[in-house]
Protein backbone atom coordinates (compact mmCIF):
# COMPACT_ATOMS: atom_id res chain seq x y z
CA UNK A 1 0.00 0.00 0.00
CA UNK A 2 1.35 3.45 -0.81
CA UNK A 3 1.65 5.69 2.40
CA UNK A 4 3.04 8.36 0.31
CA UNK A 5 1.35 11.83 1.29
CA UNK A 6 0.63 15.48 -0.74
CA UNK A 7 2.52 18.31 1.03
CA UNK A 8 -0.18 20.08 3.04
CA UNK A 9 -0.61 21.77 6.24
CA UNK A 10 -1.82 19.30 9.35
CA UNK A 11 -5.98 19.92 9.96
CA UNK A 12 -6.96 21.36 13.82
CA UNK A 13 -10.08 21.68 15.14
CA UNK A 14 -9.84 22.79 19.19
CA UNK A 15 -9.81 20.26 21.37
CA UNK A 16 -13.11 20.66 24.07
CA UNK A 17 -12.31 23.10 26.65
CA UNK A 18 -13.35 20.30 29.11
CA UNK A 19 -10.54 18.04 28.19
CA UNK A 20 -8.07 18.10 30.41
CA UNK A 21 -5.21 16.20 28.28
CA UNK A 22 -3.39 19.97 27.84
CA UNK A 23 -3.27 20.73 31.29
CA UNK A 24 0.95 21.59 30.09
CA UNK A 25 0.08 24.29 28.27
CA UNK A 26 2.60 27.22 27.69
CA UNK A 27 3.26 29.29 30.57
CA UNK A 28 4.37 32.05 28.71
CA UNK A 29 3.24 32.61 24.41
CA UNK A 30 0.18 34.74 22.71
CA UNK A 31 -3.24 32.65 22.47
CA UNK A 32 -1.65 31.34 18.48
CA UNK A 33 0.91 29.33 20.30
CA UNK A 34 -1.36 28.26 22.79
CA UNK A 35 -3.40 26.83 20.15
CA UNK A 36 -0.50 25.36 18.12
CA UNK A 37 0.62 23.48 21.23
CA UNK A 38 -2.39 22.02 21.61
CA UNK A 39 -2.23 21.00 17.94
CA UNK A 40 0.87 19.22 18.17
CA UNK A 41 -0.13 17.53 21.79
CA UNK A 42 -3.12 16.34 20.25
CA UNK A 43 -1.18 14.95 17.17
CA UNK A 44 1.56 13.00 18.73
CA UNK A 45 0.35 11.98 22.26
CA UNK A 46 -1.07 8.61 22.38
CA UNK A 47 -3.72 7.38 24.46
CA UNK A 48 -4.52 3.88 25.53
CA UNK A 49 -6.46 2.30 23.13
CA UNK A 50 -4.28 3.78 19.96
CA UNK A 51 -1.78 2.16 21.95
CA UNK A 52 -3.80 -1.13 22.57
CA UNK A 53 -4.49 -1.42 18.88
CA UNK A 54 -0.39 -0.97 18.16
CA UNK A 55 -0.35 -3.87 19.97
CA UNK A 56 -2.92 -6.22 18.53
CA UNK A 57 -1.30 -4.57 14.90
CA UNK A 58 2.49 -5.66 15.89
CA UNK A 59 1.40 -9.04 17.17
CA UNK A 60 -0.41 -9.91 13.67
CA UNK A 61 2.89 -8.92 11.69
CA UNK A 62 4.67 -10.78 14.12
CA UNK A 63 2.95 -14.21 13.56
CA UNK A 64 2.82 -13.12 9.85
CA UNK A 65 6.53 -13.31 9.11
CA UNK A 66 6.65 -16.11 10.93
CA UNK A 67 4.09 -17.60 8.54
CA UNK A 68 5.53 -16.68 4.98
CA UNK A 69 8.61 -13.94 3.82
CA UNK A 70 5.33 -11.77 2.19
CA UNK A 71 2.79 -11.16 4.78
CA UNK A 72 4.57 -8.84 7.18
CA UNK A 73 6.56 -5.63 7.31
CA UNK A 74 8.14 -7.53 10.04
CA UNK A 75 11.30 -9.87 8.38
CA UNK A 76 10.82 -12.45 11.38
CA UNK A 77 14.46 -13.90 10.29
CA UNK A 78 15.08 -17.27 11.68
CA UNK A 79 19.21 -17.04 13.12
CA UNK A 80 19.60 -21.04 13.53
CA UNK A 81 20.62 -20.08 16.79
CA UNK A 82 19.25 -22.75 19.46
CA UNK A 83 19.68 -23.27 23.18
CA UNK A 84 20.75 -20.67 25.91
CA UNK A 85 24.06 -19.67 27.21
CA UNK A 86 24.51 -21.52 30.78
CA UNK A 87 27.65 -19.26 31.64
CA UNK A 88 29.98 -22.40 31.74
CA UNK A 89 30.73 -21.84 28.25
CA UNK A 90 34.96 -21.72 27.84
CA UNK A 91 37.02 -20.86 24.81
CA UNK A 92 38.78 -18.03 22.94
CA UNK A 93 37.10 -16.56 19.74
CA UNK A 94 36.82 -13.43 17.45
CA UNK A 95 33.62 -11.37 16.51
CA UNK A 96 33.12 -8.75 14.38
CA UNK A 97 30.91 -6.14 14.44
CA UNK A 98 30.19 -3.73 11.54
CA UNK A 99 27.59 -1.12 13.30
CA UNK A 100 27.35 1.91 11.41
CA UNK A 101 30.30 3.45 10.13
CA UNK A 102 31.92 1.55 13.28
CA UNK A 103 34.07 -1.72 13.20
CA UNK A 104 34.81 -3.25 16.00
CA UNK A 105 36.92 -6.38 16.45
CA UNK A 106 37.14 -8.40 19.34
CA UNK A 107 38.87 -11.39 20.91
CA UNK A 108 36.67 -13.10 24.07
CA UNK A 109 37.74 -15.88 25.76
CA UNK A 110 35.22 -17.31 27.92
CA UNK A 111 36.38 -18.85 30.94
CA UNK A 112 32.66 -20.27 32.48
CA UNK A 113 32.79 -19.68 36.23
CA UNK A 114 29.38 -18.44 35.57
CA UNK A 115 29.83 -16.06 32.88
CA UNK A 116 33.13 -14.57 33.66
CA UNK A 117 35.05 -13.72 30.29
CA UNK A 118 37.55 -10.97 29.26
CA UNK A 119 37.44 -9.18 26.31
CA UNK A 120 40.22 -7.40 23.96
CA UNK A 121 39.07 -5.14 21.76
CA UNK A 122 40.12 -2.55 18.73
CA UNK A 123 37.91 0.13 17.08
CA UNK A 124 38.15 1.30 13.95
CA UNK A 125 36.51 4.12 11.03
CA UNK A 126 35.07 3.44 8.33
CA UNK A 127 35.84 6.11 5.88
CA UNK A 128 32.70 8.39 4.57
CA UNK A 129 33.77 7.71 0.83
CA UNK A 130 33.35 4.25 1.32
CA UNK A 131 29.67 3.93 2.42
CA UNK A 132 28.83 3.98 -1.08
CA UNK A 133 29.75 2.98 -4.54
CA UNK A 134 29.41 0.41 -7.42
CA UNK A 135 31.67 -2.16 -5.60
CA UNK A 136 30.27 -3.45 -2.48
CA UNK A 137 34.11 -5.77 -2.24
CA UNK A 138 35.93 -2.53 -1.81
CA UNK A 139 33.80 -2.34 1.66
CA UNK A 140 34.83 -5.89 2.38
CA UNK A 141 38.11 -5.51 1.57
CA UNK A 142 38.58 -2.34 3.92
CA UNK A 143 36.73 -4.38 6.98
CA UNK A 144 38.73 -7.62 6.34
CA UNK A 145 41.81 -5.51 6.51
CA UNK A 146 40.97 -4.38 9.95
CA UNK A 147 40.42 -7.87 10.80
CA UNK A 148 44.16 -8.62 9.87
CA UNK A 149 46.21 -5.26 11.69
CA UNK A 150 43.63 -6.54 15.08
CA UNK A 151 45.19 -9.80 14.68
CA UNK A 152 48.56 -8.07 14.54
CA UNK A 153 47.74 -6.52 17.63
CA UNK A 154 46.67 -9.77 19.72
CA UNK A 155 48.91 -12.06 17.98
CA UNK A 156 47.98 -15.75 16.45
CA UNK A 157 49.45 -18.94 17.35
CA UNK A 158 50.76 -21.13 14.45
CA UNK A 159 48.45 -23.65 12.81
CA UNK A 160 45.40 -22.65 14.47
CA UNK A 161 42.51 -21.39 12.80
CA UNK A 162 39.76 -19.12 15.10
CA UNK A 163 36.44 -19.30 15.02
CA UNK A 164 34.80 -15.52 14.15
CA UNK A 165 31.41 -14.98 14.32
CA UNK A 166 30.42 -11.49 12.64
CA UNK A 167 27.52 -9.40 13.10
CA UNK A 168 26.64 -6.59 10.24
CA UNK A 169 24.24 -3.85 11.39
CA UNK A 170 22.54 -4.92 7.71
CA UNK A 171 19.53 -6.69 7.39
CA UNK A 172 20.25 -10.48 6.58
CA UNK A 173 17.81 -13.51 5.45
CA UNK A 174 19.75 -16.27 6.75
CA UNK A 175 19.21 -19.27 5.12
CA UNK A 176 21.79 -21.39 7.82
CA UNK A 177 23.75 -20.34 10.73
CA UNK A 178 26.65 -19.42 8.32
CA UNK A 179 24.92 -18.58 5.53
CA UNK A 180 22.92 -15.37 4.92
CA UNK A 181 21.93 -12.80 1.95
CA UNK A 182 22.06 -9.21 2.23
CA UNK A 183 18.39 -7.94 2.34
CA UNK A 184 19.28 -4.13 3.03
CA UNK A 185 22.37 -2.08 3.52
CA UNK A 186 20.74 0.85 5.96
CA UNK A 187 22.83 3.05 7.97
CA UNK A 188 23.75 5.38 5.52
CA UNK A 189 25.52 2.75 3.14
CA UNK A 190 24.56 2.51 -0.76
CA UNK A 191 25.95 0.00 -2.18
CA UNK A 192 23.65 -1.41 -5.47
CA UNK A 193 25.57 -4.80 -6.02
CA UNK A 194 25.87 -5.46 -2.11
CA UNK A 195 21.80 -6.56 -2.19
CA UNK A 196 21.50 -10.53 -2.45
CA UNK A 197 25.12 -10.80 -2.08
CA UNK A 198 25.80 -14.36 0.68
CA UNK A 199 27.72 -11.75 3.49
CA UNK A 200 29.73 -14.54 4.93
CA UNK A 201 30.68 -16.34 1.76
CA UNK A 202 32.08 -12.88 0.26
CA UNK A 203 34.26 -12.52 3.22
CA UNK A 204 35.48 -15.99 3.13
CA UNK A 205 36.84 -15.15 -0.03
CA UNK A 206 38.39 -11.86 1.02
CA UNK A 207 39.97 -13.93 4.04
CA UNK A 208 41.68 -16.68 2.35
CA UNK A 209 43.32 -13.81 0.11
CA UNK A 210 44.92 -12.44 2.91
CA UNK A 211 46.07 -15.82 4.09
CA UNK A 212 44.18 -14.93 7.16
CA UNK A 213 43.76 -18.21 10.30
CA UNK A 214 39.91 -17.31 10.06
CA UNK A 215 37.17 -19.36 10.08
CA UNK A 216 33.65 -17.47 9.68
CA UNK A 217 31.48 -20.11 11.99
CA UNK A 218 28.15 -17.80 12.56
CA UNK A 219 26.33 -14.41 11.40
CA UNK A 220 24.54 -12.77 13.86
CA UNK A 221 22.62 -10.04 13.65
CA UNK A 222 23.74 -7.04 16.58
CA UNK A 223 20.70 -7.23 18.78
CA UNK A 224 21.01 -10.98 18.80
CA UNK A 225 24.90 -10.42 19.68
CA UNK A 226 23.25 -8.58 22.75
CA UNK A 227 20.83 -11.09 23.87
CA UNK A 228 23.56 -13.46 23.54
CA UNK A 229 26.07 -11.56 25.50
CA UNK A 230 23.79 -11.08 28.30
CA UNK A 231 22.46 -14.48 28.27
CA UNK A 232 26.08 -15.59 28.55
CA UNK A 233 26.08 -13.81 32.50
CA UNK A 234 22.57 -13.31 32.77
CA UNK A 235 20.81 -16.88 31.66
CA UNK A 236 17.15 -15.72 31.87
CA UNK A 237 17.68 -13.31 28.80
CA UNK A 238 15.07 -13.76 26.24
CA UNK A 239 15.01 -10.56 24.65
CA UNK A 240 17.83 -8.61 22.96
CA UNK A 241 17.17 -4.71 21.99
CA UNK A 242 19.17 -2.48 20.04
CA UNK A 243 18.24 0.93 19.91
CA UNK A 244 20.18 4.22 19.27
CA UNK A 245 21.13 5.18 15.29
CA UNK A 246 18.89 2.33 14.02
CA UNK A 247 16.57 -0.18 16.24
CA UNK A 248 15.69 -3.96 16.37
CA UNK A 249 14.91 -6.63 18.59
CA UNK A 250 15.82 -10.43 18.91
CA UNK A 251 14.05 -13.04 21.00
CA UNK A 252 13.28 -16.62 21.57
CA UNK A 253 10.20 -18.65 20.01
CA UNK A 254 9.63 -21.96 19.56
CA UNK A 255 11.10 -23.44 16.60
CA UNK A 256 7.40 -24.75 15.72
CA UNK A 257 5.79 -21.53 15.49
CA UNK A 258 8.51 -21.21 12.98
CA UNK A 259 6.47 -22.34 10.40
CA UNK A 260 8.41 -20.90 7.24
CA UNK A 261 11.25 -22.76 7.97
CA UNK A 262 9.48 -26.50 8.07
CA UNK A 263 11.78 -26.76 5.04
CA UNK A 264 14.85 -27.33 7.41
CA UNK A 265 16.06 -29.79 9.38
CA UNK A 266 18.31 -27.70 10.87
CA UNK A 267 16.40 -28.15 14.27
CA UNK A 268 14.13 -29.97 16.78
CA UNK A 269 10.67 -28.92 16.59
CA UNK A 270 10.60 -28.23 20.23
CA UNK A 271 13.74 -26.70 20.65
CA UNK A 272 13.73 -22.70 20.71
CA UNK A 273 15.78 -20.55 18.64
CA UNK A 274 16.35 -16.83 18.57
CA UNK A 275 14.44 -14.76 15.78
CA UNK A 276 15.39 -11.35 14.26
CA UNK A 277 12.55 -9.57 13.82
CA UNK A 278 14.37 -6.48 12.04
CA UNK A 279 11.12 -4.30 13.69
CA UNK A 280 12.65 -1.21 12.65
CA UNK A 281 10.22 -1.45 9.36
CA UNK A 282 7.04 -2.17 11.22
CA UNK A 283 4.21 0.19 9.82
CA UNK A 284 5.74 1.05 6.92
CA UNK A 285 3.52 -0.22 4.31
CA UNK A 286 -0.01 -1.12 6.64
CA UNK A 287 -0.49 1.99 8.67
CA UNK A 288 -0.23 0.67 11.82
CA UNK A 289 1.78 3.21 13.43
CA UNK A 290 0.02 6.82 13.90
CA UNK A 291 2.02 8.37 11.33
CA UNK A 292 1.70 11.98 11.43
CA UNK A 293 1.76 14.86 8.85
CA UNK A 294 5.72 15.59 9.66
CA UNK A 295 5.96 12.21 10.41
CA UNK A 296 5.13 11.33 6.57
CA UNK A 297 7.15 14.26 5.08
CA UNK A 298 10.33 13.04 6.72
CA UNK A 299 10.21 9.95 5.48
CA UNK A 300 9.10 10.77 1.80
CA UNK A 301 12.48 13.14 1.71
CA UNK A 302 14.49 10.23 3.14
CA UNK A 303 16.35 7.97 1.06
CA UNK A 304 14.04 5.17 1.71
CA UNK A 305 10.80 6.27 1.57
CA UNK A 306 8.09 3.65 2.69
CA UNK A 307 10.56 2.02 4.56
CA UNK A 308 12.00 1.65 8.50
CA UNK A 309 9.02 3.80 9.28
CA UNK A 310 8.99 2.74 12.85
CA UNK A 311 12.89 3.67 13.02
CA UNK A 312 12.11 6.98 11.70
CA UNK A 313 9.53 7.50 14.65
CA UNK A 314 11.65 6.31 17.19
CA UNK A 315 15.46 6.26 16.85
CA UNK A 316 18.49 9.05 16.79
CA UNK A 317 18.81 9.45 13.50
CA UNK A 318 15.25 10.97 12.40
CA UNK A 319 14.18 12.23 16.37
CA UNK A 320 15.96 15.31 15.68
CA UNK A 321 15.00 15.53 12.31
CA UNK A 322 10.94 15.59 12.97
CA UNK A 323 11.90 18.30 15.42
CA UNK A 324 13.18 20.66 12.52
CA UNK A 325 10.72 20.13 10.41
CA UNK A 326 8.16 20.81 13.07
CA UNK A 327 10.15 24.28 14.21
CA UNK A 328 10.01 24.89 10.04
CA UNK A 329 6.65 24.71 9.78
CA UNK A 330 5.74 27.23 13.02
CA UNK A 331 8.28 29.31 11.60
CA UNK A 332 6.87 29.04 8.40
CA UNK A 333 3.14 29.80 10.39
CA UNK A 334 4.89 32.78 12.08
CA UNK A 335 4.68 31.37 15.54
CA UNK A 336 8.02 30.95 16.37
CA UNK A 337 11.06 33.20 16.49
CA UNK A 338 9.56 36.08 14.70
CA UNK A 339 9.20 33.99 11.79
CA UNK A 340 12.59 33.81 11.09
CA UNK A 341 15.09 31.05 10.60
CA UNK A 342 18.78 30.45 9.80
CA UNK A 343 20.97 28.16 7.24
CA UNK A 344 20.76 25.66 9.77
CA UNK A 345 17.49 25.22 10.82
CA UNK A 346 16.69 25.06 7.08
CA UNK A 347 19.54 22.13 6.50
CA UNK A 348 17.72 18.53 6.45
CA UNK A 349 19.33 16.91 9.99
CA UNK A 350 20.44 20.23 11.43
CA UNK A 351 19.04 20.08 14.24
CA UNK A 352 20.65 16.80 16.55
CA UNK A 353 19.03 14.92 17.96
CA UNK A 354 21.02 15.28 20.84
CA UNK A 355 20.37 18.73 21.26
CA UNK A 356 16.82 17.36 22.32
CA UNK A 357 18.21 15.92 25.76
CA UNK A 358 19.46 19.62 26.50
CA UNK A 359 15.91 20.66 25.73
CA UNK A 360 14.10 18.82 27.70
CA UNK A 361 16.02 18.79 31.35
CA UNK A 362 16.68 22.48 30.63
CA UNK A 363 14.86 23.36 34.18
CA UNK A 364 16.21 26.83 34.12
CA UNK A 365 13.64 29.94 34.57
CA UNK A 366 14.96 31.38 31.77
CA UNK A 367 15.44 28.11 29.74
CA UNK A 368 19.15 29.17 29.15
CA UNK A 369 20.28 25.66 28.04
CA UNK A 370 17.66 25.73 25.66
CA UNK A 371 19.05 29.07 24.24
CA UNK A 372 22.42 27.91 23.47
CA UNK A 373 20.99 25.26 21.88
CA UNK A 374 19.11 27.49 19.68
CA UNK A 375 21.11 30.97 19.73
CA UNK A 376 24.67 29.34 19.54
CA UNK A 377 24.27 25.86 17.77
CA UNK A 378 21.65 26.77 15.29
CA UNK A 379 22.89 30.18 14.96
CA UNK A 380 19.11 31.73 15.61
CA UNK A 381 18.73 35.61 16.24
CA UNK A 382 17.36 35.92 19.64
CA UNK A 383 15.20 33.77 20.91
CA UNK A 384 11.95 35.03 23.41
CA UNK A 385 11.55 32.88 26.82
CA UNK A 386 7.93 31.61 24.60
CA UNK A 387 10.33 30.63 21.56
CA UNK A 388 12.66 28.35 23.85
CA UNK A 389 9.21 27.04 25.87
CA UNK A 390 7.96 25.63 22.67
CA UNK A 391 11.02 24.32 21.60
CA UNK A 392 11.40 22.68 24.77
CA UNK A 393 7.76 21.09 24.64
CA UNK A 394 8.45 19.85 21.24
CA UNK A 395 11.33 17.85 22.15
CA UNK A 396 9.50 16.41 24.81
CA UNK A 397 6.56 15.69 22.61
CA UNK A 398 8.79 13.56 20.39
CA UNK A 399 10.92 12.39 22.43
CA UNK A 400 8.05 10.95 24.92
CA UNK A 401 6.10 9.35 21.87
CA UNK A 402 8.97 7.69 20.74
CA UNK A 403 9.64 6.17 24.00
CA UNK A 404 6.04 4.96 24.68
CA UNK A 405 6.17 3.65 21.07
CA UNK A 406 9.01 1.07 21.67
CA UNK A 407 7.96 0.30 25.10
CA UNK A 408 4.28 -0.98 23.13
CA UNK A 409 6.40 -2.85 20.61
CA UNK A 410 8.22 -4.68 23.94
CA UNK A 411 4.86 -5.18 25.50
CA UNK A 412 4.18 -6.98 22.39
CA UNK A 413 7.06 -9.25 21.87
CA UNK A 414 6.43 -10.00 25.65
CA UNK A 415 2.78 -10.78 25.06
CA UNK A 416 3.50 -13.31 22.17
CA UNK A 417 6.58 -15.18 23.81
CA UNK A 418 3.90 -15.23 26.66
CA UNK A 419 1.85 -16.94 24.59
CA UNK A 420 4.40 -19.66 23.28
CA UNK A 421 5.37 -20.05 27.10
CA UNK A 422 8.75 -18.76 26.44
CA UNK A 423 10.71 -17.72 29.26
CA UNK A 424 7.94 -17.20 31.19
CA UNK A 425 6.84 -20.53 32.27
CA UNK A 426 6.43 -21.74 35.73
CA UNK A 427 9.65 -24.14 35.83
CA UNK A 428 11.21 -20.08 34.46
CA UNK A 429 13.49 -17.81 36.55
CA UNK A 430 11.50 -14.94 34.80
CA UNK A 431 11.91 -13.29 31.81
CA UNK A 432 15.38 -10.83 31.25
CA UNK A 433 15.19 -8.15 28.64
CA UNK A 434 18.64 -6.30 27.63
CA UNK A 435 19.42 -3.07 25.89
Amino acid sequence: MDTSCTYEQPSYSPPPTTSTQYSDHLIHGNEQQQLVMMELQQMFRLDKPTLLQIVDYFDKELKAGLLDDRSSDLNMIPTFVTGHPTGGEKGTYLALEVAGMDIYACQVKLKGEQGKLAINQYQYKIPQDLSSGDDFTVLVDYIVECVSDFLTRVGTQDRLVYPMAVSFGFAIKQTGLDKGKILSLGYGFSYPNGVGVDIVQLMHERVRLKSLPIKIVAIANDAVCTLLAHAYQHPSTRIGIVHSLGTNCAYYDKTRKVTKLKIHNTATIESEMIINTEWGNFGSSRRTLPCTWFDRKLDRESINPQFHVFEKMTTGVFLGEIVRIILTYLVDRDLLFRGESSPMLNTPYGFDTSYMYVCEVDQSPELDDTRIILEDMMNLTRTSLADREIVKKVCELIGTRAAILVGTAIAAVVQHMAMSDVGLGPNDDGCAICK
